[in-house]
């Protein structure tokens, strides 16, 4: 996320210390907090994980199933890698500003408890909804889920493994900059890397990913607290990236060649190496879609209205609290579905984002917890 409150500074700014805003990251930002939530109404429509999910349709729409995994797999390839560059991206200053306990004080309050309130709050709540038994029936599963889990290093947090992952990336970045002395003559900005050094590096990042997805299979899917093992080469890659950005101020380097270029390279990747492997596609969809977004919104929405400023703004409280309205609306929704998947999903998609920004609205409105959010 940008920061809890919805503020961002521009590159040139960050450097001289001035405050400014990047609308367009702002924009970015919720909007790609509506795709998590329209990514996670399709697994309540397509039978995918969740806390709860539909059941099935007849035979003749089962087709649908795979236009929503097709959704899925395309939000999945880059999403949550942009949300650790534009995170990465404000943690330079940021540093500058608070130094490192201030920094980390600051992560621990905004990260730390909304994780906290999900593993012991928000995802029970969600169960209860979710399935018929007793509210202490449902507290019991989930004290009997999590001992399971700690017994083999596995923790499921819901949404904030994202929270708990943040914490971690900003703490190394603390200990690295306590641990390296600073430069006494700031080096000059580098220029965006060439075309071929980016596409050599995705290509670089192909076995480690194969790599990732080995010790994801041999420690679990929820290791440590590390959701799906196998996509965090990207995420600290996108991280690193993030903080080379505001370093280098690559994000006013961007311009339409960068982004032509790279959806190309996406749209390959998807043609040809999706099919083969997911752990093959997924450098070039990371930095394809990434570059095209970042570029698209720069150049096409880089301003702030009432209503932008407003989802800006309650887009990290509706991240966390996404569980609990999609329940309920699939709770409800459940006894009237229709027998087309891609129907349910849309109704189940719109209603979520509205009511999931509904009660964020709310809750940033909250004293004490819109602190937090």
């Amino acid at each position: 996320m940008i920061n809890a409150k919805g503020k961002s500074v521009t590159g040139s700014s960050l450097i001289s210390g001035t405050s400014a805003r990047y609308a367009y990251l702002d924009n970015i930002k919720w909007t790609l907090a509506v795709l998590v939530i329209l990514h996670h109404s399709a697994a309540i429509a397509g039978l995918d994980p969740f806390a709860i999910n539909l059941p099935h349709v007849l035979p003749s729409g089962h087709y649908q199933y795979s236009i929503l995994g097709t959704f899925q797999s395309v939000n999945q390839g880059f999403f949550m890698s942009l949300f650790f560059f534009i995170s990465a991206y404000f943690v330079r200053p940021s540093f500058s500003k608070k130094r490192a306990w201030g920094l980390m004080k600051g992560k621990l309050k905004r990260l730390g408890i909304p994780t906290v309130l999900t593993i012991l709050l928000i995802d029970p709540v969600a169960l209860y909804i979710a399935r018929d038994n007793s509210f202490r029936d449902a507290m019991q599963q989930v004290v009997q889920l999590y001992a399971d889990m700690l017994k083999s290093w596995n923790l499921t947090m819901g949404v904030t493994w994202f929270c708990w992952s943040l914490i971690v990336f900003n703490a190394v970045y603390v200990v690295v900059k306590m641990l390296i002395p600073p430069d006494k003559k700031p080096a000059s900005p580098t220029p965006l890397p060439a075309f071929t050094n980016i596409l050599l590096f995705a290509t670089i990042m192909i076995p480690i990913n194969f790599l990732a997805l080995h010790l994801m299979n041999m420690l679990g899917k929820d290791f440590l607290g590390f959701h799906l093992l196998k996509y965090f080469p990207m995420y600290i890659a996108m991280f690193y990236f993030g903080l080379l950005a505001h370093k280098n101020q690559w994000l006013d380097q961007l311009t339409f060649k960068h982004a032509f270029s790279w959806i190309v390279i996406w749209l390959l990747a998807r043609i040809f190496l999706n099919p083969l492997s997911e752990m093959a596609c997924r450098p070039y969809e990371v930095i394809g879609m990434s570059f095209f977004l970042l570029y698209s919104y720069k150049v096409l929405f880089n301003s702030t209205t009432k209503w932008s400023k407003h989802l800006s703004r309650t887009a990290y409280a509706a991240y966390v609290i996404q569980v609990i309205p999609l329940c309920l609306i699939g709770k409800f929704y459940e006894p009237h579905m229709t027998q087309f998947p891609l129907v349910n999903f849309m109704l189940i998609g719109t209603s979520g984002v509205i009511a999931t920004f509904a009660l964020a609205h709310c809750i940033c409105k909250t004293p004490g917890l819109k602190r937090l959010f």
